[in-house]
């Protein structure tokens, strides 16, 4: 009896030290960004005064995307942690609910009077019209004094001024109730389509032996965030080299603004697995197709837009990427895309906080509808808890590290939502990393904004390509060395020529050679023509055999004030028929392949004219149909 009485005296003094432990609010700030093709790596100190004994410090305001199992806490001070959690505030969230419940019930209320005011109008203008018929004469048979018609008349004119009053009263109180709704109108999209998400707070219990400064760092990876690249390609002609211009496109949205934080752009996906892929066995049989993995990633674009399933409403800032890749983009205000493919590519994942991530299919040239549902699984509370010494360092960096940034200079602003940086780049056994060593804000908007992290100058070799059979127009390429260096990533571009916007390609680093190639666009100086030569297309039967002989004639002129060069592709078929036969006759010095294509490396002076001949025999049996281009 003694051993339990003293139990509970025990848990009751144990409860009581728990209950009356000082609570400290603290108001962090954001540091350190390490900004992630997706996602974010977010550094955060601040200090609180701890008194002697247990204590409870509560960080507030944090984002509520960030990930419970990224999160670190490391401390300075002659104090202990005891227990570590992170959990949501809901406060935001349920005001957001009595607000527009409260919207919703008036705006029920203002409904039920303008019934009723619509009835009430009804009744007066039944009642006037009733009067004018009772108070007429002209249809009585009877003859009426001269005192009924005066008491008649001044019955009328009393009544009836009384019905306008009532009618004008009505409408009066209809014009107040649509002002009235007009202005809850308002109140509801102010307060938006849907709740705020709650905002995470981190509890850190600690155990103080004196009363002491503490010095607190959080370190945590959050979702809602990223960077991708686009490129600016520029080239004033033939004679001269390709400026690359590389910017990041930067976004968050995760309910925390980073002011004149050190940013760091990073090209690797923490998000991706990080499991080994393993192989199926490949099991050969009838009706049994082989393993299928997942071969992500010329290019096409796909446009669409992005709207909410709850409501339809179009979503500003969804992430729009090629799975696989670091080509993406971001929608505009109203929900609205459009991105360039990679060759192989054809699907697209939009992730947005607070939404279910969708990937959908997207065939080159299509239009896509995407409704993105709400993700409450994402809000869930989820706990962690963590033991350890306060006097341990950072996992991450050290509280109050210093940072050397430049002088910010508004002169070297590129262009509107683009400025230029001073950046440090490295090669990280992960991928490429950018620091950008300047004081960095990003709000908590969605919006991209668009850092040039490197502006380049390449020697270019420039050459111009065509294959009439498939497309008449002549396409410029050019071709950059020392590009390895640049840290490159896949992305779109936009290509000028000539200072002339050609349309948009895709700068695709995936080459197993020093030299880079993209397409300038197509160049409608170069002109080339495709004709049959009719006199050679004829067909004739020897035996059981017959033989179709075809013949084209390819003509080029360079219409450009430069000289040129130029690689022309055309095709031969190749059988796959024992019985089927092709023999070539005439290339013109081309070079054909064993995939039947034939090439041409033709140098054009300026104004000069070439023609070449393809000429091939086809030789089938005559018993078959066999049709030859």
């Amino acid at each position: 009896m003694k051993r339990l009485t003293l139990l509970l005296w025990c848990l009751c003094a144990a409860v009581s030290a728990v209950c009356g432990a000082e609570t400290n609010k603290v108001t962090t700030r954001a540091e350190k960004v390490t900004l992630f093709t997706s996602g974010a790596q977010v550094t955060r100190s601040g200090a609180v005064s701890l008194p002697a004994g247990v204590s409870t410090v509560i960080f507030t305001g944090l984002s509520p995307y960030l990930d419970e199992k990224s999160l670190q806490v490391a401390g300075r001070g002659d104090f202990t942690v005891t227990a570590v959690e992170r959990r949501c505030n809901y406060a935001d969230s349920a005001a957001w609910t009595v607000r527009k419940r409260e919207i919703e019930s008036a705006c029920q209320d203002i409904a039920r009077e303008s019934s009723e005011l619509a009835a009430a109008q009804e009744v007066v203008d039944a009642e006037i019209e009733m009067l004018r018929t009772n108070c007429s004469v002209a249809g009585r048979t009877e003859a009426t004094s001269l005192a009924a018609i005066r008491e008649l008349t001044e019955y009328y004119a009393s009544r009836l001024e009384k019905l306008k009053a009532r009618s004008r009263e009505i409408t009066h109180k209809q014009q107040t109730l649509k002002e009235r709704r007009a202005a809850l109108d308002d109140r509801m999209r102010q307060l938006g389509g849907r709740p705020k998400s709650p905002a995470s707070e981190v509890v850190v219990r600690v155990d103080a032996r004196k009363a002491c400064l503490a010095s607190f760092t959080l370190n945590y990876y959050v979702k809602g965030a990223g960077w991708y690249p686009t490129y600016d390609i520029r080239s004033d002609g033939l004679a001269s080299p390709v400026t690359v211009a590389y910017r990041a496109n930067v976004y968050q949205n995760t309910r925390e603004d980073w002011t004149d934080v050190a940013l760091t752009l990073s090209s690797s996906n923490p998000s991706t697995g990080s499991v080994v892929p393993v192989l199926t066995p490949y099991r050969l049989d009838y009706g049994v197709a082989a393993p299928r993995y997942d071969d992500r990633t010329d290019g096409s674009e796909v446009s669409g837009v992005v709207v909410a399933a709850s409501d339809g409403e179009p979503l500003t800032g969804v992430t729009v990427q090629v799975p696989g890749t670091t080509v993406g983009t971001a929608t505009d205000v109203d929900g609205r895309f459009s991105i360039t493919m990679p060759g192989r590519a054809d699907r697209l994942r939009f992730s947005y906080v607070g939404m279910k991530s969708k990937t959908l299919r997207a065939d080159a040239g299509s239009t896509l509808a995407v409704r993105l549902e709400e993700d409450a699984t994402q809000l869930d509370e989820v706990v962690v808890t963590a033991y350890g010494s306060a006097r341990k360092a950072a996992v991450t960096g050290k509280v109050g590290t210093s940072f050397d940034f430049a002088e910010f200079d508004e002169e070297t602003a590129v262009e509107a939502n683009s400025m230029s940086h001073d950046v440090e780049r490295r090669q990280t056994a992960m991928g490429y990393e950018f620091e950008i060593r300047r004081p960095y804000t990003i709000p908590s908007d969605g919006k991209s904004v668009a850092a040039e992290i490197g502006l380049y100058t390449l020697p270019a070799t420039y050459l111009y390509e065509c294959s009439p059979r498939a497309d008449r127009d002549a396409f410029l390429t050019a071709a950059v060395t020392g590009w390895e260096r640049l840290n490159l990533l896949d992305g779109e571009a936009s290509v000028y020529f000539e200072n002339m916007f050609v349309g948009k390609s895709i700068l695709s680093t995936d080459v197993q050679s020093d030299t880079l190639s993209f397409s300038m666009g197509r160049d409608r100086g170069i002109v080339v023509q495709r004709t049959r030569e009719n006199y050679y297309r004829s067909r004739r039967t020897i035996g059981s055999s017959q033989t179709q002989e075809v013949a084209w004639r390819i003509s080029v002129r360079n219409a450009r004030a430069e000289s040129v060069a130029l690689k022309l592709c055309d095709q031969i078929p190749v059988s796959t028929n024992d019985a089927i036969t092709v023999a070539v006759d005439e290339l013109s010095g081309g070079r054909a392949d064993a995939s039947g294509i034939v090439t041409w490396d033709i140098e054009l002076a300026p104004g000069e004219q070439r023609d070449v001949v393809l000429r091939y025999k086809v030789r089938s049996p005559k018993n078959r149909t066999l049709t030859v281009e």
